[in-house]
């Protein structure tokens, strides 16, 4: 049975994968850091590959109106936002020291931001 998808939603679904996709490649541009400690170094390289691989799901499932993974996809969000946040006021595990605030920083706390709102927008519109 064929879905009529509304214009809103589809365009809701096709902002929602791109964001995705872009804060994954944000991430994945991560996964080359150097840190002073070679074990911050490698944990956080698997952390950034591991969150990357999350939004392309988070990606896939909007662009495929996956509606039982929009929540966990602004819950994914949330975290990161959270995350972002308590590592630049206090000081970050394995590091010790609050992390300085840059373009990579600011980019994903925007993107998160849009893509709570979209996710959860998906979910109210996108419903059966």
């Amino acid at each position: 049975m064929a879905e009529k998808i509304g214009m809103e939603k589809l365009a809701l679904r096709w902002t929602g994968m791109l964001l995705s996709a872009l804060w994954a490649g944000v991430h994945m541009d991560l996964t080359s850091a150097v840190l002073p400690n070679p074990t911050a170094t490698l944990i956080y390289r698997v952390f950034f590959g591991f969150t990357a691989a999350l939004a392309i799901v988070a990606a896939i499932a909007f662009i495929q109106g996956i509606r039982a993974l929009y929540l966990p996809a602004t819950v994914f969000y949330v975290i990161d936002t959270l995350l972002l946040v308590e590592t630049r006021t206090a000081p970050a595990l394995f590091v010790g020291k609050k992390l300085p605030v840059n373009p990579y920083v600011e980019i994903s706390l925007v993107l998160d931001v849009i893509l709570i709102v979209v996710s959860l927008l998906l979910w109210r519109l996108d419903r059966k």
